[in-house]
């Protein structure tokens, strides 16, 4: 099975960290914690999974550098939209309970001097006005327009 993976992993050093953001030794780190996590999962049995390990951490590394939407990312490799985001989720814990993989916390950050500065921007829900205040606001708009009617005549 030809997979992403067998193209990526001729590239030299230069060309793997433009393509993925990310150095060889930092992108091996990552395959060998999630191979030792799926062992464990695995013992039991189970159906293996539609991308190798590489091409799962391949996808969360364009979704992330590159910023594309979830469908034009799983489309390149394959797999469905919800595939793909389970794939990312699942992922992303993995590497960040293991503790090599987070980012220190606000106060750390600001204690220390940084050559460089990461900014997370990854999707966040959207604050959106409850019923209840439409409510309200349609309440106000009518009261106003009565009183500015009243004021006019």
């Amino acid at each position: 099975m030809s997979t992403r993976w067998n193209v990526v992993q001729s590239y030299n050093e230069d060309k793997f960290l433009r393509l993925t953001g990310v150095r060889r030794f930092v992108f091996d780190e990552m395959v060998e914690l999630l191979r030792n996590n799926e062992k464990e999962k695995f013992l039991a049995g189970g159906r293996p999974p539609k991308l190798i390990i590489e091409d799962q951490i391949l996808l969360l590394l364009q979704y992330y550098r590159e910023y594309c939407t979830l469908f034009s990312a799983a489309t390149s490799y394959g797999i469905s939209e919800p595939t793909a985001w389970r794939i990312i989720v699942k992922i992303e814990k993995i590497l960040i309970s293991s503790g090599k993989f987070s980012l220190p916390g606000k106060k750390a950050c600001l204690n220390e001097k940084h050559e460089h500065c990461l900014i997370d921007v990854t999707e966040s829900p959207i604050e959106r006005p409850k019923k209840r205040e439409l409510v309200e606001a349609k309440t106000f708009k009518r009261i106003f327009t009565q009183e500015r009617r009243k004021n006019t005549r």
